[in-house]
């Protein structure tokens, strides 16, 4: 009984972060496609940390880590990228 308990446990984490949603799911285009895949993504596993608060070389650090890990395209990654920095990173610097 403890090792069902024990399985169950893990499928369960497990199934929070356990992959990639369905590609119909996931917008790879249009002007507000980073902000829906940062959204669906990042906040599948985790809270929004605030990016502002990171130099630029540890926020590309996760970055990178974080696109691996929730399994974005080279472009999705790259749409998320803009976003956070038009949006969040730099909101100084906005016109």
């Amino acid at each position: 009984m403890r090792w069902l308990i024990a399985l169950t446990t893990i499928w369960l984490i497990g199934a929070g972060c356990s992959g990639p949603a369905p590609e119909k799911d996931i917008p790879l285009a249009g002007p507000d496609s980073g902000r829906k895949l940062y959204v669906a993504k990042c906040s599948r596993c985790h809270k929004f940390y605030d990016p502002a608060k990171y130099s630029d070389e540890e926020w590309q650090k996760w970055m990178r880590k974080m696109a691996r890990k929730s399994r974005l395209n080279e472009a999705q990654a790259e749409a998320v990228a803009q976003y956070i920095d038009e949006n969040l990173r730099h909101r100084d610097r906005k016109p």
